[in-house]
């Protein structure tokens, strides 16, 4: 659901060469400013940190079938696997942002999991939250779509999620997770293939809808889409093959320490009859501000609550706990 930002003619080489990596790797986002706790600057430091090209391997092979959401991706047909082989050497050559997407994987993907079995969703589906978002949840697109699943503020109020002055609970992986299971299965019910209801979350309905009506055909693989879509599911397999994949592509097994665990938090309702800073609340509840602010992106990054009741998630181990 992000929109692509365009490389301007007559660019430096070395800018134009970081942006065409930083859009061919799929990571459109940009950290979000103000509302995030912890805002990373700029789209070079994110392409810098995918790998240079002259560490590129060209040996690694695609299977010879893939599926996604139980529906096989039709490699027979040559421009079908050409794009596929495209996204998944772009992909495979960026280790560290591979690397990147393994290490949150252990923080999301448990939690993403078992929305989808509450759903009855095919599991794949984890692989779409990785294209939207690289598994970042406090990222917000050119666009303005946001969180892990990258919502718009309209589509997450369709379904309920609070997004106004005071709040933005897209930031919040569980909020988000519920809503993006309906919307997907809404979408999967209304165009009938996996492949079409993962197009219109990333185009939109009317405009999916549109491509059909006009190009008659239902064939994801034979419409004619703007250039994101048109990449969006190949995207979605070679992040899926490289995952499922990783030790025949050059990446080793992770020790536990590398990986990201959830953190863990109690979550109260707080109410103020005044205005109270991040900071006295921090130091009410034994624990440091910047811990409670990475807890609570979705509340207004403005130094003062008031009024409520807010759902405000603090840190289980505090500073009273540890004795200090």
């Amino acid at each position: 659901m992000r929109s692509s930002a365009k490389i301007a003619g007559g660019l430096p080489a070395v800018i134009a060469l970081a942006l065409s990596l930083l859009l061919a790797s799929g990571c459109k986002t940009v950290e979000q400013l103000g509302t995030a706790p912890e805002a990373i600057s700029d789209a070079w430091s994110s392409t810098m940190a995918l790998g240079s090209p002259s560490e590129s391997r060209t040996d690694y092979q695609l299977p010879a079938q893939a599926t996604l959401c139980g529906e096989p991706l039709p490699l027979e047909r040559p421009a079908v696997r050409e794009k596929l082989d495209f996204e998944f050497l772009m992909a495979v050559n960026h280790p560290a942002q591979v690397e990147l997407w393994r290490r949150r994987a252990k923080r999301f993907f448990p939690l993403i999991e078992e929305s989808l079995r509450k759903a009855g969703l095919p599991e794949d589906l984890k692989y779409l939250a990785v294209a939207e978002s690289d598994l970042r949840p406090v990222v917000i697109s050119p666009a303005g779509a946001s969180g892990l699943w990258q919502f718009m503020p309209a589509t997450a109020r369709r379904f309920g999620i609070p997004v106004d002055k005071n709040q933005d609970q897209r930031l919040l992986p569980e909020p988000l997770l519920g809503a993006g299971m309906r919307y997907l299965a809404a979408l999967k019910e209304r165009f009938g293939t996996w492949s079409l209801a993962m197009a219109a979350y990333n185009a939109g309905e009317a405009r999916i809808g549109g491509a059909i009506n006009n190009q008659g055909t239902r064939d994801y693989y034979e419409l004619d889409l703007v250039t994101e879509t048109s990449r969006y599911i190949y995207r979605i397999a070679a992040i899926k093959i490289i995952l499922e994949g990783a030790a025949k592509y050059g990446f080793d097994d992770q020790p536990a320490q590398s990986l990201y665990k959830p953190m863990d938090f109690d979550e109260v309702a707080l109410s103020f009859s005044e205005p109270t800073t991040w900071a006295k609340l921090a130091k009410e509840h034994q624990c440091d501000y910047k811990t409670l602010r990475l807890l609570n992106p979705h509340l207004s990054a403005r130094n003062a609550l008031s009024g409520g009741p807010w759902q405000v998630r603090l840190p289980k181990i505090r500073k009273k706990t540890l004795g200090t």
